[in-house]
């Protein structure tokens, strides 16, 4: 065991728990919690709680003396399938078979109970593993994937899902009681992976109280359902450790790469897997943070969605792709996956775009729009629901780790006038006609901000659908650099720079000169970052929530569209450069084509990969 990247050595853990005394750290019960959050006890500054999982031996032989010699307690969450095991037996313990021996006893379970200084957790019975989660045969977590039958070549319903977790996680509780006494009232989850659903499982079988895995999510003591954790890796040294503690969170650097999951699909499955690869080793060898990654498909290229890359209930599929190619990036390139999704821009047909398209007022008729985007309403409450259903089937099937909001969100002046858009507006107080709408400089304005503002709110609405079943899911949306550059231009798209600040975790700003047909690339993009810096304040490490330029991401072109040619190498990496060099620490490019190594790898890491300054903090 100790070879486990999550364990801590004996020597490692007594010098962290000394640490904890020597600093006036006081680890604290959930009961404690239970009471301060009553109002009927006041915790104690700097108020830690400790847990571990899986149930190892060490529990009994290290961890729980001394606890014991500090009168620290402590949580222990057990996996029930693990301690069923034979004595003689092995335990599958992800990749590898591991003694039975290493594992605890139902009387050294009991004995540490009695001590009253552990509470143990359910960490669940059989959901500590990862299952087949798609046709590629990519093993997911347990608790938050639809497991794929190969032999059906489908997967489970939803029904069947929610029958898993709840057998499972009720086995687990019918065995901690028979052998220990008492139900769980605490869940914690395996991976930290979790779902809404699963969560409201859990608490129907007692366990309201969840422990998860997201260690930049602050505690709060009115919301003790939900506590996170900082997951300990590499068996910490003493200095590592209070680092840990003491070390104040500031904005990580971030690269992106957008990437075409239409560069990847191919029809012949081995041509799609070669590509596959050559997308992996490629991002891999950048070491950058982050890719924006296309969950639908556009092939012709003309941006409106006719197609999706993963199952779903409105669209064709082109493939089932999505998921593996987010998962492969994940864990073979270690970077974070958005899921790349359209708010409006679906194509349902001819009909469907007659009866729930947006409609523009141009030359004293209201008609479907002419936009460079067929977009549906979202107005219009069967246009909602089809969205959102489509979201929801994303992050049915998908795992990921944020969603990016393409550029199809917005408005011009001359949009929306269909009838539910129209009804909007009155209930907003504007019931002037069309006419009046497009030519009252007042009423153009007052318009502008109703459709920001309904936009916004449409995809927190879309947010909050995909977190049914990715809660910890982190959003970006694109944003045109007109509206920052010209602010009357707001209302020729309906977006707003302070106001997606506010709103999404990051506004990736196109800062594409040549897309805008600039006669100065260069001095445009100097005019937008002086823009930009001159509206939105920098990170203040004492208020770090508050809107700030760290949550702007400039997304440069790497492709010229008006030639079909790609940009520069040097004028990319200068481009870069420059951002970097005058306080902006999160880039990225679009598009990439890995097939012809546009832009050239070796030239561009120099400046955008993370290996260089600044360095990704450990």
């Amino acid at each position: 065991m100790s070879q486990d990247q999550f364990a801590v050595s004996a020597d490692n853990l007594l010098a962290q728990f000394e640490w904890l005394y020597v600093n006036d750290f006081h680890p604290v019960s959930l009961d404690d919690l239970l009471a301060a959050q009553k109002g009927k006890k006041v915790l104690p500054d700097k108020a830690v709680l400790l847990s571990f999982d899986d149930g190892y031996l060490s529990f009994y032989g290290i961890i729980h003396p001394l606890l014991r010699l500090y009168n620290y307690p402590a949580i222990f969450a057990l996996v029930g399938s693990w301690l069923e095991v034979p004595e003689d037996g092995k335990v599958q313990y992800g990749n590898k078979n591991i003694d039975r021996e290493n594992f605890l006893t139902w009387p050294q379970i009991k004995e540490m109970q009695d001590s009253g200084l552990i509470e143990f957790a359910s960490h669940s019975y059989d959901l500590h593993k990862g299952i087949i989660a798609n046709p590629q045969m990519n093993t997911q977590p347990a608790a938050i994937t639809r497991k794929y039958s190969p032999a059906t070549q489908e997967y489970e319903t939803d029904d069947e899902y929610r029958a898993r977790i709840h057998s499972d996680l009720a086995r687990n509780s019918a065995l901690l009681e028979k052998h220990i006494g008492k139900k769980p009232r605490i869940m914690v989850w395996p991976y930290g992976a979790y779902n809404q659903e699963s969560k409201e499982i859990a608490a129907a079988l007692g366990m309201e109280t969840n422990l998860f895995l997201n260690e930049e999510k602050p505690n709060k003591l009115g919301k003790l359902q939900d506590i996170n954790r900082y997951l300990m890796e590499a068996n910490p040294d003493v200095s590592d450790f209070a680092y840990t503690m003491n070390r104040v969170h500031r904005p990580e650097p971030e690269r992106m790469v957008h990437i075409d999951l239409d560069y990847v699909y191919d029809k012949n499955p081995d041509q799609q897997n070669r590509n596959l690869d050559l997308l992996l080793d490629r991002i891999k060898a950048f070491n950058i943070s982050t890719v924006y990654l296309q969950a639908f498909a556009d092939p012709d290229g003309d941006g409106d969605v006719d197609a999706l890359y993963f199952p779903n209930r409105h669209l064709p599929m082109r493939a089932d792709l999505f998921n593996r190619v987010a998962w492969q990036l994940r864990t073979r390139a270690g970077v974070k996956v958005y899921a790349w999704m359209p708010v409006l821009a679906f194509d349902l047909g001819e009909e469907a775009f007659e009866r729930l398209g947006v409609k523009e007022y141009k030359d004293g008729i209201i008609r479907n729009t002419t936009a460079s985007y067929r977009r549906l309403s979202p107005f219009n409450p069967e246009a909602r629901k089809i969205i959102n259903g489509i979201y929801a089937d994303l992050g049915r099937y998908s795992n990921f780790y944020g969603i990016l909001f393409h550029d199809d969100a917005y408005f011009t002046d001359f949009e929306d006038f269909g009838q539910s858009a129209l009804t909007f507006y009155a209930k907003q107080g504007i019931t002037a006609t069309p006419a009046e709408m497009v030519s009252n400089p007042d009423l153009v304005g007052r318009l502008s901000e109703i459709k920001t503002d309904y936009l916004i709110a449409f995809t927190e609405e879309l947010t909050n659908t995909i977190r049914t079943y990715a809660p910890d899911v982190l959003t970006a949306r694109n944003m045109y650099a007109l509206p920052i550059l010209k602010p009357e231009s707001e209302q020729w798209f309906a977006q707003n720079l302070e106001k997606f600040i506010a709103h999404y975790d990051t506004t990736a700003i196109m800062a594409m000169p040549y897309m805008e047909q600039a006669a100065n690339p260069q001095k445009w993009l100097a005019e937008l970052l002086r823009t930009v810096k001159n509206r939105i304040p920098p990170f203040d490490p004492e208020n770090p929530a508050a809107p700030n330029l760290s949550k702007v991401l400039f997304e440069l072109q790497a492709t010229d569209w008006e030639t079909g040619q790609p940009i520069k190498d040097s004028v990319l990496t200068s481009q870069m450069r420059f951002l970097l060099q005058n306080g902006i620490n999160k880039i990225g490019y679009y598009p990439d084509n890995f097939h012809d190594n546009q832009p050239d790898l070796e030239s561009v890491r120099s400046v955008f990969s993370l290996q260089t300054f600044p360095f990704r903090r450990k």
